[in-house]
């Protein structure tokens, strides 16, 4: 994270990294939490693990930069230092299914598959 950030207690905070991942069509990149955040932190994911779609670059809705969405899970605020590690990215290859018939346009950012 690019800069110190102050969590309240209970509440959900999506943490910019001032990092953009550009993918190949065939692959996404899930974000995880740190093993040690729940305990040591007192943070969880709140979608368990992040996906980034390869339209998530660039897009007009967060211009692509990547955030773990995270909640405190403790009655105190907790403090992140500039530069501390969060979290990791793993970069996985996917395949599609030749009868696919979903509906909607994706348009990148949360929740962006349209219908």
């Amino acid at each position: 994270n690019p800069e110190k950030i102050e969590l309240e207690p209970h509440k959900i905070y999506y943490i910019k990294t001032g990092v953009k991942a550009d993918m190949e069509e065939d692959e996404f990149l899930m974000l995880c939490n740190r093993s040690s955040n729940p305990k040591k932190k007192n943070l969880v994911l709140i979608n368990g693990v992040g996906i980034i779609d390869k339209d998530y670059y660039n897009n007009s809705d967060n211009e692509g930069e990547i955030a773990f969405a995270f909640m405190n899970i403790s009655n105190e605020t907790i403090t992140i230092e500039a530069g501390e590690k969060l979290g990791q990215g793993i970069f996985c290859k996917y395949g599609k299914i030749d009868d696919d018939k979903a509906e909607g346009e994706r348009i990148g950012g949360f929740g962006s598959t349209t219908k």
